[in-house]
């Protein structure tokens, strides 16, 4: 028979790859304890050293331990943005598939008025805990320089099979949990009204997704087909 220490560490593994990890731009970093705080799973100090981020858009690599998931992506503009994150550039999915998801080519409103050497903070929430919404963040500085091809490819990987599903209703990621129940966190992403402004006017994922076409969701050639539910 298990001890009970025995148990816990036999599970420890199993809670760990519940959550999801950010790879690409860098995260601040990771904690499995804390992966349920906002802003940023707990990790509220900027990075010291921030990703270039390309001005006309690139791939948000995840490394997921659920198969279902919904996600979101938000930005907050400045180089210590606390917990402002109020521009939407990646209005609720529902994606279906474990480990690597790579978000395409995810690009910014024009109204925003970006300029190289700017800085800036991505935030991806997700619903995959049990009790609320995940966190993960990564700061940046705007780069006119895009990436090449190999850079692309390099940081942006699906795991075979995976599926996306764009959601109507301008729901936030973090408002339900894995296991289906409601949550939500007042200050876990822009407004109600900032994120229908955002997303009407974003030229990142939403524009590429419509409920009647296929989407690239990354690497060249591998397309995750719309689900039907």
């Amino acid at each position: 028979m298990l001890s009970t220490s025995t148990l816990a560490l036999s599970l420890f593994p199993l809670l760990t790859s519940a959550h999801f990890q950010l790879e690409w731009p860098e995260a601040r970093g990771f904690e499995d304890r804390t992966a349920g705080d906002f802003p940023c799973g707990g990790f509220n100090d900027v990075s010291d050293e921030r990703t270039p981020f390309p001005l006309s858009g690139g791939p948000i690599q995840l490394d997921l331990g659920h198969t279902e998931t919904k996600l979101q992506v938000v930005l907050a503009l400045g180089n210590d943005p606390g917990d402002a994150y109020n521009h939407v550039l990646v209005p609720t999915i529902q994606e279906r598939g474990p480990e690597n998801f790579c978000f395409g080519m995810v690009t910014f409103p024009d109204e925003l008025n970006l300029t190289e050497g700017m800085n800036a903070t991505i935030q991806v929430l997700s619903n995959g805990d049990p009790s609320g919404g995940l966190y993960q963040c990564a700061d940046i500085t705007f780069t006119s320089t895009p990436l090449s091809t190999t850079d692309y490819n390099d940081h942006c990987t699906n795991s075979s099979g995976i599926q996306v599903q764009p959601l109507e209703g301008g729901m936030n990621a973090n408002e339900s949990s894995s296991d289906g129940h409601s949550h939500s966190h007042p200050s876990a992403s822009a407004t109600e009204s900032e994120a229908s402004a955002s997303t009407s006017t974003s030229t990142g994922l939403a524009a590429q997704m419509t409920p009647f076409v296929g989407y690239v969701v990354g690497a060249l050639g591998v397309v995750g087909g719309l689900a039907a539910l």
